[in-house]
């Protein structure tokens, strides 16, 4: 008899632990996000707690929503200095590595979020009194008390130790001391592991927050007041066509753990309208393993035409660009499915790397709406 291969806990955690920590080495360590070495570049710590909910975004899980839930935050930041174009572009944003943790208000069944993320706080409005940023991040995450079939089988929302964590967060500033920085805004942090293990409905908390700055080593002597003019530093807004091949994997039912492969192949067209920001107009194809074997189960298609498992959508994206960093924000519809499970819309969010005038990087994650369908990892050609 055939030897059927079962992911091992171990294995999973090793596999994400790689791809996460992958993902931040990429971050942080691309020329375009490079630590500057002028005397200016003194770290800032900051020190922020947090007071929200779970937004439940699925009826299913309203009955694992005890209470609000509680958390903080530290994070150590940099200035950068306008050494390169797009931190000119970005008026000198600040970026840094952080750590995040909160009660999830169920400490039975959902227990604690962890984050360590790295992330960029872009100025909205530099020179103004009043100063409002926007911080993105995208890192690794933890929730201490996933699904286990015979320990935790009520917590339908999580799967998985280890999930993708991705944060949003709109803040104020004004200094009531010398040296202190205070914060005030709101934020939004996703967990998901990208539909690798199920149940994976996702986390996603709204909070506010309050947090103190404190600058050491007198390091706003060094932060710049204005960024550059870069009126002068032209773009080509060309358009120009991508096209990627993306896989991953995925489960579908958390009785067998059983996983499957998922495939993709996009043809864009892109239209650059700034040095932030392009958008553009293509076309998906999916093959995804799963949807066979969920067709072969629930007879929703015949699955001996293989082709009948063929999934076609047309997509509209936008890219927030940040130097050779890329940040796409993407909707799409099927045109061809034989399967409406999901929805007929999709949507794919994450970071891609060109890494040279031709070679694309990708690591996206598609959704359905707040649903995680995978994880896709992949390489592209830019003609």
């Amino acid at each position: 008899m055939k030897k059927t291969y079962t992911p091992t806990l171990k294995g999973v955690i090793s596999l994400l632990l790689l791809c996460n920590f992958s993902f931040i080495g990429l971050f942080s360590a691309q020329d375009t996000l490079r630590t500057p070495s002028g005397a200016g570049a003194k770290p800032f710590i900051t020190v922020s707690t947090h007071y929200g909910f779970i937004m439940a975004h699925n009826p299913n899980m309203e009955y694992l929503i005890k209470s609000h839930i509680g958390g903080g935050e530290v994070s150590l930041a940099l200035q950068t200095q306008g050494e390169k174009n797009w931190e000119r572009v970005y008026n000198n944003p600040e970026k840094g590595l952080g750590f995040y943790l909160a009660e999830l208000g169920n400490p039975l069944q959902l227990g604690q979020a962890i984050g360590l993320f790295p992330f960029v706080n872009f100025p909205l409005n530099p020179g103004r009194k009043f100063k409002l940023f926007v911080r993105t991040g995208n890192g690794l995450g933890l929730i201490t008390k996933p699904y286990e079939k015979k320990l935790n089988h009520k917590n339908n929302i999580n799967g998985s130790y280890f999930n993708e964590f991705i944060y949003l967060r709109l803040y104020s500033v004004f200094h009531p001391f010398k040296n202190i920085q205070m914060q005030t805004g709101v934020g939004l942090t996703h967990l998901s592991n990208g539909n690798w293990a199920v149940p994976n409905l996702g986390i996603n908390i709204m909070t506010m927050n309050l947090g103190l700055r404190f600058y050491k080593f007198d390091s706003q002597k060094g932060i710049p007041k204005t960024a550059r003019d870069t009126s002068s530093e032209k773009i080509s807004k060309k358009l120009f066509v991508t096209t990627n091949f993306l896989s991953g994997i995925n489960e579908t039912n958390y009785r067998n753990g059983k996983k499957y492969g998922t495939f993709a192949l996009t043809l864009s067209v892109w239209k650059t309208v700034s040095p932030k920001s392009r958008f553009c107009a293509g076309n998906d194809l999916f093959y995804y393993m799963s949807n066979l074997a969920k067709a072969e189960e629930k007879g929703t298609f015949d699955t001996s035409n293989k082709l009948n498992n063929l999934q076609a959508g047309f997509r509209l994206g936008y890219e927030i660009v940040v130097g050779k960093i890329a940040l796409p924000i993407e909707m799409g519809t099927y045109y061809y499915t034989k399967t409406t499970a999901d929805g007929s819309f999709y949507h794919r969010v994450g970071l891609r790397v060109y890494m040279t005038k031709r070679l694309i990087l990708n690591y996206t994650l598609k959704t359905h709406w707040f649903t995680a369908e995978n994880i896709e990892f992949g390489a592209g050609y830019r003609f």
